[in-house]
């Protein structure tokens, strides 16, 4: 038996809030589903946690370090040009036209 926790931010009306759950996962039991034992939300993240019932600083620390990794941008993927090899060029310029009409 061990517990997991997750957090998520939604921005509402102007405001962000912290979606923090604590969760249940029995590793006893195969396929069995996680149990949702906390949740909590607010504006606040501490006291998101104290809904949740989440009071270790450890475990708050370690969410919100999780929450900032995610938030920081990814840099898009470079664009690579597409090579047509020259005998697909040549096939088109001999050939494509009537096969492909």
């Amino acid at each position: 038996m061990e517990n997991l926790y997750t957090v998520h931010t939604k921005l509402l009306d102007g405001r962000t809030y912290y979606f923090v759950k604590k969760l249940l996962k029995l590793t006893e039991f195969k396929g069995l589903a996680d149990v949702v034992v906390g949740y909590g939300m607010h504006t606040d993240f501490d006291k998101a946690c104290s809904i949740a019932g989440i009071f270790d600083k450890m475990i708050k620390d370690r969410m919100l370090l999780e929450l900032e990794v995610r938030s920081i941008p990814q840099k898009p993927l470079a664009k690579q040009p597409i090579v047509i090899p020259e005998t697909v060029n040549r096939w088109l310029a001999e050939r494509g036209a009537e096969v492909l009409n």
